[in-house]
């Protein structure tokens, strides 16, 4: 008699999974499917059987699962589907484990508690800059950022990963987010696409990015790119306050500190000196 967890045939038919094989194949085809929606913003049950070369009733099966378990969520109204905070915590648990995370963290606690602002560490997500570790210490500020939440493009932090990845990555996500900033800002402070280059020339020059009340007029955020081995972009580290409560300027004391704990930790990482 065969075993439940052994593979059976019978004679004109294919091969019958072993329940061991049965249950491997459905969770592969379950992260498959989650990869499928953390690749885009939001997609429709339709849109994710597409992708995954499946039926509608198929599909849904895993999504029901999916869901109910945290790893996936769905706009109320849209009824589109997105990563849950269930994929997210387990995203930002991995990272917390890689070297440059654990040394960003010892960096970002010091230049918190030097400076009085609050940092925060970005990666490149498929959303845009994605915050995987914020540091608050003692500051008492209106200041929050969640980890997990996309940044847009605009923010200093964005504007790192436009100076330092291809426009192949980053343009859809720049033509998402340049609308919505130039109908926040002023006239005076609009941005054309032309603009974009001199803002990333100007990036790479000083190694610093700083915008000015993205958010809120008050604020003042600055961010440094932290580069790997290869010379590539790995991360980016920011700071940001209340404008008012500390030194704003590209080549001041805060900006300065930023840049040098950048540089610290890109070597830490095996970079080269820049």
């Amino acid at each position: 008699m065969n075993s439940a967890n052994s593979t059976t045939s019978r004679r004109g038919r294919p091969a019958r999974l072993s329940l061991t094989e049965a249950g491997n194949r459905t969770v592969l085809i379950g992260i498959e499917l989650l990869k499928t929606v953390a690749r885009s913003k939001e997609l429709t049950l339709t849109q994710i059987a597409k992708h995954s070369g499946m039926s509608p009733s198929r599909a849904h099966r895993y999504v029901a699962s999916l869901k109910q378990a945290g790893f996936l969520g769905q706009d109320a109204e849209s009824g589109k589907y997105r990563v849950g905070p269930g994929a997210i915590e387990l995203g930002l648990s991995a990272l917390a484990s890689i070297d440059g995370v654990r040394l960003a963290s010892d960096v970002m606690a010091k230049l918190t508690g030097e400076t009085g602002l609050v940092s925060y560490l970005c990666v490149w997500g498929s959303n845009g800059p994605t915050v995987i570790k914020s540091e608050f210490g003692n500051v008492q500020t209106a200041v929050r950022v969640r980890e997990g939440s996309s940044l847009s493009m605009m923010t200093a932090t964005g504007r790192v990963f436009l100076a330092y990845l291809s426009s192949n990555e980053t343009g859809h996500l720049l033509e998402r987010d340049l609308p919505e900033w130039n109908a926040s800002t002023p006239p005076s402070r609009h941005i054309k696409a032309k603009d974009v280059e001199n803002i990333c020339t100007k990036v790479r020059a000083n190694l610093i990015a700083r915008t000015i009340g993205v958010k809120n007029p008050t604020w003042t955020a600055f961010s440094t790119p932290i580069f790997g081995p290869d010379g590539k972009l790995t991360m980016a580290l920011t700071l940001i306050g209340i404008s008012q409560l500390f030194d704003t300027r590209l080549d001041g004391a805060v900006a300065t500190r930023l840049k040098d704990a950048s540089r610290l930790l890109s070597a830490s990482l095996g970079a080269r000196a820049y």
